[in-house]
Order: C-alpha cells, then structure tokens, then sequence
C-alpha cells in the first residue's frame, strides 16, 4: 500500500492511498462470499459457490465495488496509523481509481485531533468565594412556598390587587391573531406584573364575564423580538375572580411542610440555598481556571468539522430543555425570531471555547498520565444502576460500549478539574 500526505488548511490533510490487487484479495474473497449467500447460484448452497462462478454470475465489478468499502476502510485504517496521525470525525472519501486486476486509488481529506502545547497554567491564582444563605434569600423562598399553599375562593365582586384573575383572550396584529397569541382560562395575579406593561391594570374593577378590548405596545425589549415595540389589540373576558388568602409564615406552615417548626424550616432552607450558591461557586471558579489555562496555551488550528459537532450538541441540549418544558424547538425558534441557521450561528463562539477547554482536559490527562480504572469505572456504574433500579431502558443503556466510553472521559473529566483546582483556586 503506497500512502502520500499532502497538508491542507484548517487542521486538514489528504492522503492518497493506493491498494494494491493482492492486499486487496482478502476482501475480495468475503465480498464474493457475500453475493453467493445473498443470491441462489444453481448446483451450490448460500455462501458455496466458486469465488471464479460468482465472478462470471454477477461481473467482476460488482465484486469490486461490493468489496469497496471494506478495502477503504481497513486501508484507510493501516494509513493513518502508518503516517502516525490523530484523527477526528470521518473522512470524506473520493474514488480516483478502481477497475478489475488493477489496484485501487483514492483520496481521504481527514480533520486531525488539534495539537496542545500547555503555558505556564500553574502561575494562575483564583479565589473562591465563601457563600451562605442570606435572610433575604431565606424570606423569599418563604414567600414561594407561602404562594404555594395559598387558599383560592371564587368570589361575585369586581377584581382588585391581590387577586387571581382567570382570563380568556386573543392578540391580534394587523387583525390577525399572532401565534401563541390566544389563550383560556389564563391566571393573572393582580400586582404581581408578570403580564406586558398595561395588561394588569386594565382588568381592575371588572368581574366574572365582562369582555373588553384594548391595544397595548409590547416592551422594546420583549423577549419575543418580533413582537418588540409592534401595537397589538386584546380582547379579553373575565373568567372568574379568585380571593388569595395567604397563609401565616408560621409554625402551622412548617408543619404543613413537614417540619416539626419554623426554626427547622429555616434550617432546611438555609442548607438547601448554600449547598445550591456552592455549587455555582464551584462552577464559576472551574470554567475560570479553564479559561486561565486556554489563555496561556497554544492550540493549533481547529477544524471546522470539530466546531460544527459541538454546536449540534449544544443544539441537542437546548431542545431537551426545551422539550422538558413542553416546548418544541421549531415553536421556540419562531418565538424569538429566529432559523436554525441563527442558532448555529449565534453558539459558534461558545462551541469554539467548549472544544478548546475540551483539548485542555485531554492534554493535562496525558501529561499528568490522570485516568479512570477499570474498578472506578465499574463501581460507578454499579452505582447508577442502582439508582435506576427496575428501569429497563436505563439499565439497557448502562451496558452500551457506548455509554461506557463517555462516562470513562467524564469521570477522567472530573478527576482532571479537580487537579487543576487543587493546583490553582485557593
């Protein structure tokens, strides 16, 4: 096999690889074996016929090109490891040359893993910052949990602030009622101005049944950006009123919760806001000691193609969220304006930044020779199989080759960040 390397902009190179006719027999053989097993040949059972008969039955370039892929793969394998090259992604392939009894050639333009050279990372100093639940953190979940167990009664009067009014209405646009832009028996608590400006006070001194029109500018800067600063009419009619009685932040409140009192209360919050302030600390402080280590590294070209994947996953992210919400992607991306194209876009630079802290990890994990065992991988996987206990599907996935693969990067993710905090965050 006869192998030229010609380098190529963006972290590309091609390689142009001849095979020749005798390397190329092995596959030719299990190519011929395939047809006969997929054809009847008469005289001779599936699999059985003379490689020379199948050869006469089928046309000799049928067995070439059956055997095609094989003979790239495993050529295109022996090359990449023969010229020492990391590489990412699949390669786009081009035929050049193939015909019976003659060697095979063609082109391979592969991405290659981006080289990493470390700077003086070790020099960087973060601080991490001490968190505690504030009283005023404290009062506001308390606040939270005392909406939630708020006693709602159907009063006849007129509506007033405080009140839960449950409306039907439709948004109109140059007459035409905009997407999303209709919906019944939609709650609105008077004075709590979670509705566009205008919205709330235009239901003031109505009750149940009344109907009203009114137009309203949406906010210059509404979220749906194609709604931004646009007059729009509502047609509106009360549903029902209800009074809110809250409950006393009391003892009796605690105990409604499962707490003995407020004191314990109060204690559970305060452990539950720290632990969650934490946990951001330890994110922020993280992604700054990356940051610091990015900064100080030099990093070869990055290929399009490895830039283009994380953005899918970011993509892939952003509609799981979406989706747990009850959303779709497509409705989202209408909501504020924009293509799939536009996201693509807008997440390049975060992706950039992902890949970069990515080939970081990797290279401070061969240097530091950090790893995940075999025991460490199989402990936590047993852990996580207890904790999906009878899920099938989870359980199923737990034994992929697959899965196995990410969580061992993960977890020699894990290991890697915590060596570099140890190192840096004081």
């Amino acid at each position: 096999m006869q192998v030229t390397k010609k380098d190529l902009d963006n972290g590309q190179v091609e390689l142009t690889i001849e095979v020749t006719v005798e390397e190329m027999k092995p596959h030719l053989d299990k190519a011929s074996t395939r047809l006969s097993k997929a054809n009847k040949i008469p005289g001779f059972r599936p699999g059985k016929a003379p490689a020379d008969m199948i050869k006469n039955q089928f046309g000799e370039m049928t067995v070439y090109q059956e055997a095609s892929n094989d003979i790239i793969s495993d050529s295109f394998y022996k090359a990449v490891k023969q010229e020492n090259l990391q590489t990412i992604g699949q390669p786009e392939i081009k035929l050049e040359k193939m015909a019976p009894n003659n060697n095979i050639v063609y082109t391979a333009t592969v991405s290659l893993l981006p080289s990493v050279t470390l700077g003086k990372w070790t020099e960087a100093s973060l601080k991490k910052n001490d968190v505690t639940a504030t009283p005023e953190e404290i009062d506001k979940t308390l606040g939270q949990l005392q909406n939630m167990n708020v006693k709602e009664t159907v009063v006849a009067r007129a509506a007033k602030t405080g009140d839960k009014v449950e409306v039907d209405f439709e948004v109109l646009i140059n007459k035409a009622v905009i997407e999303g832009g209709k919906s019944y028996k939609y709650p609105v608590i008077l004075g709590e101005g979670h509705m566009i400006p205008g919205f709330e006070n235009k239901l003031f001194d109505h009750k149940a049944n009344d109907e009203m029109e009114f137009e309203l500018t949406f906010p210059e800067k509404y979220f749906q950006k194609n709604l931004a600063n646009k007059l729009a009419t509502f047609k509106v009619k009360v549903v029902a009123i209800y009074e809110r009685e809250l409950p006393a932040i009391d003892d009796e409140l605690a105990k409604k919760l499962g707490f003995d009192d407020m004191t314990k209360l109060k204690d559970k919050l305060t452990a539950n806001i720290t632990e969650d302030k934490t946990a951001k600390e330890e994110d922020r402080v993280t992604n700054e000691a990356i940051k610091s280590i990015i900064a100080t590294a030099t990093i070869s070209s990055i290929p399009e193609n490895l830039i283009d994947h994380e953005i899918h996953k970011m993509i892939h992210e952003l509609e799981y969220s979406i989706n747990a919400q009850g959303l779709d992607l497509p409705s989202y991306l209408t909501s504020i304006n924009k293509t799939h194209d536009d996201l693509h876009k807008d997440f390049h630079d975060q992706a950039l930044e992902r890949v970069k802290a990515a080939l970081i990890l990797r290279e401070l994990a061969k240097e530091e020779k950090i790893d995940v065992s075999e025991e460490e991988l199989e402990k936590e996987l047993a852990r996580q199989a207890e904790a999906y206990g009878n899920n099938e599907e989870a359980q199923k996935n737990l034994k992929d080759p697959n899965y196995r693969h990410y969580l061992s990067n993960y977890l020699t993710n894990q290991k890697v960040i915590k060596f570099i905090t140890d190192k840096i965050v004081k």
